[in-house]
């Protein structure tokens, strides 16, 4: 299986380059995504049977002042790309976010909700995913929320980096969704890959995330316990952009395709935590 992979630097990146098997043939692609002439000249040259964009523009408040640089990356070129899955025959793997629905109420969203996004990177990431539907293309479109890997910037890294200086910091309660690990999303997409291959009636979008769920709290609680954690609302907390409540996201058509139970998102999370720790323990003794 001959692989194209976009955003190879990124958190879902890394780890699809770690997971990557034998039976892969992947080329990590360091190329601009919003340069289009370079990712059409890639993919025609290479061929690949699966192209899987991980590059997108994450920075949530930035995105309400960079607006045309999000538009850009999260459907511009994810446009793109699938105009050209389309023409080449690749089946295009695209990842999407929690944030294209509006959080209200408290059951788990299910793919056929209507997305009303609160903010611009939400409208943006709506907008790739309407266009990679609307292509044609032979397309899995993972719609994830709160991803973290335990390498570069995330939660828990900040979390633990903050906590060495044994700070009380505050977080918000109010927000409730699943944490996603990078691995964990690196394996089911290489799993629904294979067998969308084998089975093209598996195309389409699908919300992939572990069981259970969990405030931004209590997820930071367990990474450092009830002392140095404050809860407090979201309108307390001072953001350009607004952020959904209710992120809670429904696997039952994933898990019923895919024939897959998910781990808990506590396991990935502890594991996680000791790799990081790790980490910092060896750049502190080095």
């Amino acid at each position: 299986m001959k692989i194209l992979l976009f955003g190879a630097k990124g958190q879902v990146g890394q780890a699809l380059r770690q997971h990557t098997s034998k039976t892969h043939e992947i080329r990590a692609s360091e190329s601009d995504i919003t340069d289009s002439d370079r990712i059409e000249n890639e993919i025609n040259q290479f061929r690949p049977d699966v192209i899987i964009n991980a590059a997108a523009y994450t920075h949530v408040d930035r995105a309400e002042i960079e607006k045309d640089r999000a538009f850009a990356v999260n459907s511009v070129a994810p446009t793109l790309i699938a105009t050209i899955a389309k023409r080449t025959g690749a089946l295009l793997v695209h990842y999407s976010t929690d944030y294209v629905y509006d959080g209200a109420g408290y059951t788990p969203w299910v793919e056929t909700d209507i997305p009303a996004p609160l903010n611009a990177y939400g409208a943006t990431k709506l907008e790739g995913d309407t266009q990679i539907i609307m292509s044609g293309c032979d397309y899995l479109i993972l719609r994830t929320s709160w991803v973290y890997n335990s390498t570069g910037d995330n939660f828990i890294r900040t979390l633990l980096k903050k906590s060495s200086a044994g700070e009380t910091i505050k977080i918000v309660c109010d927000q409730i969704g699943a944490p996603t690990s990078a691995h964990f999303l690196a394996r089911a997409t290489y799993d629904m890959t294979e067998k969308t291959l084998k089975n093209k009636s598996l195309c389409g979008l699908y919300h992939v995330v572990p069981r259970g769920e969990t405030s931004w709290y209590d997820y930071a609680r367990l990474i450092l316990g009830d002392k140095l954690v404050t809860p407090v609302l979201s309108n307390d907390v001072p953001q350009i952009a607004p952020r959904p409540l209710n992120s809670r996201l429904d696997t039952t058509k994933y898990k019923e395709a895919f024939d897959v139970i998910p781990p808990h998102w506590r396991e990935d999370v502890m594991e996680t935590i000791l790799r990081i720790r790790e980490d910092l323990e060896k750049n502190e003794n080095d």
